[in-house]
């Protein structure tokens, strides 16, 4: 039997051979305002979600973003401006306005892939940033990464709620 020798996040060696996992892929296209994943390692597809995105005012940031957790029962903290026009910060719940869970993936997590979304505002620029779903359409994306290895188990946190970090590589590609 082999013994396998853990090097890096997703790269393995068995004696002189080591292969490396080439990871998951979330691929934003915001003209068509549609999330696919996708499984590199061996080219599986995945869940295709509709979504909204940033308004014209706070644009989703394009580029490629690392994805490290999965929280769900998700807290909410409005921003500056909603907080001066009197929103309140809301405990972790599957109700609130970050919907049943959030991927984190820009400015230290204040931007997210996350639940919430309803279906009046898919398919339009209306978020501060962040990258709405409906709950069910992100609840089948993560029972997809979690079927694919790509979740470790879940975490409780203090407040409510709950961690999952990623057991794969995964990135979220927003173009």
């Amino acid at each position: 039997m082999l013994a396998l020798l853990a090097l890096a996040p997703g790269v393995f060696a068995t004696g002189a051979r080591a292969a490396a996992d080439e990871g998951l892929v979330l691929m934003l296209d915001r003209g068509r305002y549609e999330l696919v994943a996708h499984d590199a390692r061996d080219g599986e597809s995945g869940p295709r979600l509709p979504v909204t995105i940033g308004s014209p005012a706070h644009p989703t940031p394009a580029g490629e973003f690392a994805l490290r957790q999965v929280v769900l029962h998700p807290a909410w903290t409005p921003t500056p401006r909603l907080r001066r026009k009197g929103a309140l910060a809301e405990p972790p719940s599957d109700d609130g306005p970050m919907g049943v869970a959030k991927l984190p993936f820009a400015q230290a997590g204040a931007i997210a892939l996350h639940g919430g979304a309803t279906p009046l505002v898919l398919g339009k620029p209306v978020s501060n940033g962040c990258v709405r779903a409906l709950d069910e359409d992100l609840l089948a994306l993560l029972a997809w990464l979690d079927a694919r290895g790509a979740l470790g188990p879940e975490q409780p946190r203090s407040g409510g709620e709950i961690g999952r970090s990623f057991r794969r590589p995964a990135v979220l590609r927003v173009r």
